[in-house]
Order: structure tokens, then sequence, then C-alpha cells
């Protein structure tokens, strides 16, 4: 393997979990309440904001990730309990648009807590270490991180959701909300669950983004949004679909980064939502249903 096909599958699969992890919690939400969601960014930002002071405060790297998951699914359950179980039975862009407005009000209240400048966190791995795997291909501890993160949580989603009542709830409502709560199923506290998942992940993929770098909010919010491509193409409402849809949008990134420079990237991801919405609009494994919306 030459090193440039190197970089692209390291620095790929990397960003792709990332994506993954912003898409899952995406893909949850969408399924439990049909809300598509645009506040995954604003989680992220809390979560890498909460992370790094967390850091500086020496609470070290499995105590930060925890109180992240913990605050960030109370902050997503709280967000679906006050506003949008309120919305229930309203328009679809009525709701998406709540979804940005939401996304704002959330960056704009963690900027003035924080502030815009940089979000620095003590260091978590060595740098300097390098896990060699075959030709040039190399990982570092923050990649293979990243990996072993993305499927831990992926395998309790998908477990979580058909092995548990808790999961069988959530199909039940994201098969037919009237149909389940006709038989009994508590709607708003299964979508106040899917809340609580989706603000976990992507708290979670703040946390990872922020490991390897040294963003501002703003970078992280972005980085939010550049997920959708990703997203779309797997599957809106498939949790396979976003892990696929996260990693070849990665490695697609990647690859337009070493061979035609990284202002293109961003530029050819969203040539591929483009191209996905005119061509198959439900995505890679998403249901019929879905491209309807």
């Amino acid at each position: 393997m030459n090193t440039d096909l190197a970089t692209i599958v390291a620095s790929g699969l990397t960003t792709g979990c990332i994506y993954a992890l912003i898409g899952v919690g995406f893909v949850v939400v969408f399924r439990a309440t049909g809300v598509v969601s645009f506040a995954q960014g604003a989680f992220m930002v809390l979560g890498a904001l909460l992370f790094g002071t967390l850091s500086h405060l020496g609470t070290g790297l499995a105590v930060g990730l925890v109180v992240v998951c913990v605050a960030l699914a109370v902050v997503g359950a709280l967000i679906y309990r006050l506003v949008f179980a309120r919305l229930v039975g309203a328009e679809p862009f009525v709701l998406s648009v709540a979804t940005v407005g939401l996304g704002t009000l959330v960056s704009a209240v963690a900027l003035l807590v924080w502030g815009p400048t940089t979000i620095l966190v003590s260091p978590q791995f060595d740098p300097g270490t390098r896990y060699h795997v075959v030709g040039a291909l190399n990982f570092t501890p923050r990649d293979l991180f990243t990996l072993a993160l993305t499927v831990v949580v992926f395998a309790v989603v998908l477990l979580g959701l058909h092995r548990t009542p808790i999961g069988l709830r959530m199909r039940a409502v994201a098969g037919n909300a009237r149909l389940a709560a006709h038989v009994g199923v508590d709607v708003v506290r299964t979508s106040t669950g899917a809340w609580a998942i989706g603000g976990l992940t992507a708290g979670l993929a703040g946390v990872v983004f922020l490991l390897g770098t040294q963003p501002d909010p703003g970078s992280v919010y972005s980085l939010g949004l550049a997920a959708f491509p990703a997203i779309l193409l797997g599957g809106l409402d498939s949790i396979a679909g976003s892990l696929l849809g996260g990693v070849l949008i990665g490695l697609l990134q990647a690859a337009v980064g070493v061979y035609l420079g990284g202002e293109w990237q961003d530029v050819v991801s969203y040539g591929v939502l483009l191209a996905v919405l005119l061509l198959r609009p439900q995505g890679i494994f998403g249901g019929a249903e879905v491209a309807r919306l």
C-alpha cells in the first residue's frame, strides 16, 4: 500500500466514523419522531466544549466521556420534552425549521458561556505513536480509539433496538406512532429517549473530533452539518446506512484532499448529496417512504 492510499484509508475511516456517530443519532431521532434534525452540529459543539473543560480539570478520558454522554443525553431529552413534544403533528417542514433555530440557539448559548476561542484539550493520546498495519498504513491511538468507539456505539444501538423492550417500543413508534399509542406505547417517552440518544452520539462525535485537532466552535458546528451528505447517502432511516454512508463520504473526502486539495472536499461531498437526491433520494438502505419527504 503506497503512502497516498494509506493516508486516504486512515484519514477517511476516522472522518467517516465521526460522520457515522453523528448519523446514527440522526437516524434514531428521525425514525422515532419523523424529525429531520439540523441540531446535531450544536450537540457536537456542546460535547466538545464540555469535554475540553473537563480535560483541563484533570478528569481523564473515561470520566470525561461518561459526563459528556450523561449531559448530552439529558440535554437532548429536555429539548424534546420542552419543544418538540409540543409540536407533535406539525408539518415536517415546520419541524425541520425548528431544529435549525434550535441548533442556532444552542450554539449561541454555548458561545456566550465558553466564548468563540479555540477549544483546547489536554493530550489524551501520544501523537507520536503509530501502529503499523500493512505497507505504509499506520493508525494513531486516536484513530484506533475512534474506530473502537464507533463499533461499540453501533453495537449498543443495534442491540438496544432489536433486543430490548425500549428498542421494541422505538421501532413500534417508528413504524406507526398512532398504532403504537393505541396499543399502550408511551410515544412521548419513547421519542424523548430517541432524542437523548441523538444528543449522546453527537456529543461523542464532538469529543472524537476534538481529540484529533484544536477547532473553534464554528468548525465543530460546520462538521455536524457536513455529515448530511453521508446521512442521505446511507438513508435517513437506516442505522447500517449511517455507518456505510459515513465511511464512504469520509474515504471520498480523504481521496479528494490528497489528489485535488482540501478546498474541494466539501464541493465533492455536496455534489454527491445532489446526485443522491436526484438519482436515489431514499439513499442506499433507506425506505421508499423517505423519498417522499
